[in-house]
C-alpha cells in the first residue's frame, strides 16, 4: 500500500481501506476591533492540522476510538502531509465521533465511522 494513504494512529495504522481523510491546515488566531474600527489579527499558531476520518471498521478498531474519545485521551497521528511531501505528526484529540452498523453476522461486526482529529 502506499504510504501516502495510511493514517498512523498511535501505534498502529488506521484501516483506510474503505475509506479516506481529509487533511486541513487552520490558523489559531483571534480577530479583535479597535475603538478606532481598525481590526488587529493576532496569529497564534499557523498550520494547524485538522483531519477528517471516514471508514468502515471492525469491532478492534471500533473500541480502540471509542476508549480515545470517551475518556478525552490524545492521540499520536501520523499522516502524509503534502506541505513537507513527507509523513508528519502531531498530538491531537478525537471529536465529533458518529458511526453506523454496517453488519453484524455473529462472528463479526462492522461499523461505518467518521471523525475529526483536532491537534492540540
Amino acid at each position: 500500500m502506499n504510504r501516502k494513504v495510511k493514517l498512523g494512529f498511535s501505534t498502529d495504522y488506521f484501516p483506510l481501506t474503505k475509506g479516506s481523510y481529509t487533511l486541513t491546515l487552520q490558523n489559531k488566531e483571534t480577530v479583535n476591533e479597535t475603538e478606532a474600527g481598525t481590526l488587529v489579527r493576532d496569529v497564534k499558531r499557523l498550520g494547524v492540522p485538522h483531519l477528517s476520518v471516514t471508514s468502515t471498521i471492525d469491532d478492534t478498531w471500533f473500541q480502540k476510538i471509542q476508549e480515545y474519545y470517551v475518556t478525552g485521551q490524545s492521540v499520536t497521528i501520523s499522516f502524509y502531509s503534502p506541505v513537507t511531501l513527507a509523513e508528519a505528526t502531531f498530538d491531537g484529540f478525537i471529536q465529533n465521533l458518529s458511526y453506523e452498523l454496517l453488519k453484524d453476522n455473529g462472528s463479526a461486526t462492522y461499523w461505518d465511522v467518521s471523525f475529526e482529529v483536532i491537534a492540540y
